[in-house]
């Protein structure tokens, strides 16, 4: 889904959780072969979720070379052939608390998607965004990314998350108003900005555990940034 910000469904189940420092070898490669969270899709797919870290450069490239113009026009508002290099840098390596951003990764070692929030120091509200390979629309991963970066958002004391949407995008609308949170949609010219509100979500054990590891993980990794 769009956002003004540059940038960037089912069931689960739950891996036993075996977190490990993540640490950088000598050529900046992270060392994180464990999974601490697993999707299972609607056509059996298992998609692995963890937040993004630099070394994701090159798939998050190749993902975007891959999105129809229709979807990069819905995320980006407007048309986005590829991304920068200086656009990449910043997506990936995440060394400020206030932005967050999850990836789900396909066995093959492609990104599937990406669902992010960035934030300002300080505040306790943030703005959405979600990319989602084409070839797996409709398989539900979306909306699991949606409610995994909501779950993270809660657990770091996100009061508030906002969507900008365009009018248009009646898919994206959907999924976030499906989403088990208080919602409120407002019209800015041909947008459409939801803001989705976190103060009353209280997290089931498991899904509690699994956002409390990922913004461990997030932290281990900011470390390596020298954050």
């Amino acid at each position: 889904m769009p956002g003004r910000q540059g940038g960037d469904e089912v069931r689960f189940r739950t891996p036993g959780t075996a977190l490990t420092p993540v640490t950088a070898n000598a050529d900046g490669a992270f060392v994180a072969d464990r999974v601490i969270d697993e999707l299972t899709l609607r056509d059996g797919e298992r998609i692995a979720v963890r937040p993004i870290r630099p070394d994701d450069s090159g798939q998050l490239a190749e993902m975007h070379a891959r999105l129809s113009p229709d979807s990069r026009y819905r995320r980006y508002f407007g048309l986005k052939p590829s991304l920068s290099a200086d656009e990449i840098r910043r997506f990936t390596g995440i060394a400020e608390q206030w932005r967050f951003a999850l990836v789900g990764v396909r066995s093959t070692g492609q990104l599937a998607g990406v669902a992010r929030y960035e934030g300002q120091p300080g505040r306790a509200d943030a703005e959405i965004a979600l990319i989602v390979d084409d070839t797996l629309h409709h398989q539900g991963l979306g909306h699991l990314l949606l409610q995994r970066l909501v779950d993270v958002a809660r657990v770091s004391g996100v009061a508030s998350l906002t969507a900008v949407v365009l009018s248009s995008n009646l898919p994206m609308l959907r999924l976030l108003h499906a989403l088990p949170v208080p919602s409120a949609s407002a019209h800015d010219a041909g947008d459409v900005v939801v803001t989705l509100d976190l103060t009353g979500l209280e997290l089931p054990d498991d899904r509690s555990r699994i956002a409390g590891d990922h913004v461990a993980e997030a932290a281990a990794i900011r470390a390596t940034l020298g954050s």
